[in-house]
């Protein structure tokens, strides 16, 4: 189970075995590797890599006089051969290959294998069992030890199917010494070849996990309880419904006005259901249409929001502000709490899934957002509204009045002296006014952030027809939707936010999907890592290298640095050095140019009139939740009236960020340098555990380097575990 993006230490089990194997090349030596492979297609076949049978026998490696060798195994103990033309004394099929990969944006692992046969009627035999998409397939794999052996389990279905959670593996890696391992999966596809006189058939398999995201909703909205034959829309809320339920509870109302909007196919019983949970009035934004989309079109007296303007001037931050004729001031963008959508999310999603025939138990699946946290600085704002809002009480406020130049002066932005409260209901916030010290239960260090350097990714507010777009997608995938949210948003910060998806075993019948934004790490001083040693009699290494690839952005980045410019705002820290810090004698020093003089082309007024016209380009404002008629907002400023939603500009957004940047300490983000080795095999290292290595430069030794990918490979009796890191320098 991955602890990825939180930082976990190596399990002692397991750093006690490296060390054991440290300057004893014999212990090694004598290992010899074999995989056990089982599809659980009735009435059940194992195969092994090396069976233990006789050689010559109607059910040994050869077979006899009048069939071929054994194919395998079924779960009744009796064995199995191919049958039909398969002709006499042709060898046994069996597994030659296998590779188990658990890498960056995988939801659980990956498993691919390889079967020999030596007559097309094995072949045909096996394809029924290893190569039907969507059948059970158990691989266990170990060394030739007393304990890599003993790890092995009864094959039956309740206790195969118990592998399916991640901490019934992990105990039986510890049963087995951390010299076995087990894979539980599906069948996902395949080939088959010929080489000469032998079929080779290649399967691949994908674990349990990612299964809810094969059999998510499509567009048929079918019940997620599984009755095809029921009916999957629910009737949407009549006029009469919506007036009565304002009257009485504005959340209910504006969740009807939700529920009516989503696309048909999600308007199901299941949705509908979530009337009561989703009834808080700060949950959405924008569906009050009395209060949205509002345009100055008079001067004569005309309201808008209800407040009479005298030749069209509006309180804007405390400072009257005359807006041109027909100046579309509020924007009729909706806006969704993403805790909400989530709720809507797992609604049109499967409950979970049975495993284990009529002793079947349900195992239970969910998306788990709500203790996601997210990288952020004080003055954060979203610069996209067709994405994202930010309910930040720091939001920097644009004064409107008198403007003369193109764009703000961003160093008196930056300053901050005038922000406007986003907040929404006054309740949520992003980012959080308080720390955070969220401890983990998967055995990772807790995560510590500062007040305002952090928030909850179900505190942000998704554009509505942008997740709708998303929602209304035909074959309906959990997985591709959310990431396409995840990634819509973070394009509204600018790139700032890394997310990715992580299966997380609750217990043996609850498996969640949480998401992780890799960019929030903590600010705490890691626990000391496991070392290894590069080179000399300590070294377990057969292969290790040392990979650095800076891209060229990035290197441009660094170069500009060197050379005395200010950094870009890139998300990703990067150090001014990489290797030396030495002083280059002939470096050449860069000067900015002074800014052009300004060439007035208008009158002052104009030139006013046409840059303002210009700023509310790139401004969006929402009405705020708690304004729902035009005759409550008489005489407010426009800045009590709506939130300040998005501000169009990338340059002032990397100002902010930037500066912040500058001020944090502690372990940075992933550099694109990576570490790689490959050691005789052990099960247990997982993704998110931290190791140092002894030997390489000097400059990796202020960080640590985290296990972004972790794969095993079978071939020729030999189990090689490969290992990549990516690195974390210290600030």
């Amino acid at each position: 189970m991955s602890t990825f993006p939180n930082f976990s230490q190596i399990k002692s089990g397991i750093t006690s075995k490296l060390d054991g194997r440290k300057g004893n090349s014999f212990k090694v030596s004598g290992l010899n590797a074999w995989v056990r492979l089982t599809s659980g297609a009735s009435p059940g076949l194992t195969m092994y890599s090396n069976p233990n049978v006789k050689l010559f026998d109607a059910a040994g490696i050869y077979g006899s006089s009048n069939s071929s060798g054994i194919i395998g195994t079924r779960w009744d103990g009796k064995s199995a051969v191919g049958g039909g033309s398969s002709g006499p004394q042709r060898p046994a099929a069996i597994v030659t290959s296998l590779e188990i990969d658990e890498g960056a944006g995988n939801l659980s692992r990956k498993a691919t294998f390889s079967i020999t046969c030596f007559s097309k009627s094995q072949m045909e035999e096996l394809s029924k069992y290893f190569l039907e998409p969507g059948y059970s397939i158990f691989i266990e794999w170990g060394w030739n030890t007393a304990a890599g052996v003993g790890g092995l389990v009864g094959l039956n279905a309740a206790t195969v199917s118990s592998f399916q959670s991640f901490q019934k593996t992990d105990a039986q890696r510890k049963t087995g010494g951390y010299e076995y391992d087990n894979y539980l999966g599906f069948n996902t596809g395949g080939s088959i070849s010929i080489d000469g006189d032998k079929w080779i058939i290649s399967g691949k398999c994908t674990g349990y996990t990612e299964l809810p995201s094969y059999l998510v909703t499509s567009e048929t909205g079918v019940q997620k309880d599984g009755d095809e034959g029921t009916l999957a829309s629910e009737p949407i809320y009549g006029e009469n419904d919506i007036e009565t339920a304002g009257e009485a509870a504005l959340g209910k109302q504006r969740w009807m006005k939700c529920y009516n909007s989503l696309p048909g196919t999600r308007q199901t019983a299941h949705v509908k259901a979530l009337q009561d949970s989703l009834s808080d009035v700060n949950n959405f934004i924008g569906f009050d249409e009395e209060v949205s989309g509002m345009v100055n079109d008079s001067t004569d007296g005309k309201s808008l929001f209800g407040i009479t303007f005298a030749e069209s001037k509006l309180l804007v931050g405390g400072e009257k502000v005359s807006f041109p004729k027909g100046t579309k001031i509020v924007s009729e963008q909706k806006f969704i709490r993403f805790s909400a959508l989530m709720e809507i999310f797992n609604a049109i999603g499967v409950e979970g899934y049975t495993l284990n025939g009529e002793d079947s138990k349900i195992i239970s699946f969910i998306l788990n957002t709500k203790d996601t946290a997210c990288s952020a600085f004080k003055h954060m704002y979203s610069i996209d509204s067709t994405k994202l809002f930010i309910p930040n009480k720091s939001t920097p406020a644009m004064k409107l009045a008198g403007i003369s130049d193109v764009l703000p002066n961003i160093n008196a932005l930056i300053s901050a002296a005038t922000v406007t409260d986003n907040r929404v209901g006054g309740v949520v916030e992003f980012p959080n006014s308080g720390p955070l010290n969220q401890k983990q239960t998967n055995g990772a260090d807790t995560i510590t952030k500062n007040p305002e350097e952090w928030g909850y990714l179900h505190d942000l507010y998704i554009n509505f027809d942008f997740a709708k777009g998303v929602m209304d997608t035909k074959n309906f995938f959990i997985k591709d939707a959310l990431y396409q949210i995840l990634n819509g948003i973070s394009s509204a910060v600018n790139g700032m936010w890394d997310f990715q998806l992580v299966e997380h075993a609750v217990n043996e019948t609850t498996t969640e999907l949480r998401v992780f934004e890799t960019n929030c790490i903590t600010n705490s001083t890691p626990s000391t890592p496991y070392t290894f040693q590069l080179t000399g009699p300590d070294s377990i290494f057969m292969e290790a290298s040392l990979d650095l690839d800076i891209s060229g952005a990035k290197m441009n980045q660094i170069i500009g640095s060197r050379l005395g410019q200010s950094l870009n705002g890139d998300t990703k820290h990067i150090p001014k050095a990489l290797f030396s810090s030495k002083t280059d004698m002939i470096k050449v020093k860069m000067k900015k140019k002074d800014p052009p003089p300004k060439i007035p082309t208008m009158d002052t007024e104009d030139a006013k009139e046409a840059n303002l016209n210009l700023i509310l380009g790139k401004l969006s404002f929402y009405p705020k939740v708690e304004h729902t008629e035009q005759s409550t907002l008489d005489g407010l400023d426009l800045y009590d009236i709506c939130y300040l939603g998005a501000f169009n500009d990338s340059s002032i957004f990397s100002a902010f960020k930037t500066g912040k940047n500058t001020e944090e300490k502690g372990t940075a983000p992933l550099m694109p340098i990576n570490f790689s080795f490959s050691i005789h095999g052990i099960s247990g290292i997982k993704r998110g555990d931290k190791f140092k290595v002894n030997g390489i430069p000097s400059a990796y030794n202020s960080g640590f380097f985290q296990v972004l990918s972790v794969k095993h490979t079978i071939e020729g009796m030999v189990w090689t575990t490969e290992v990549t890191g990516g690195y974390r320098p210290k600030r």
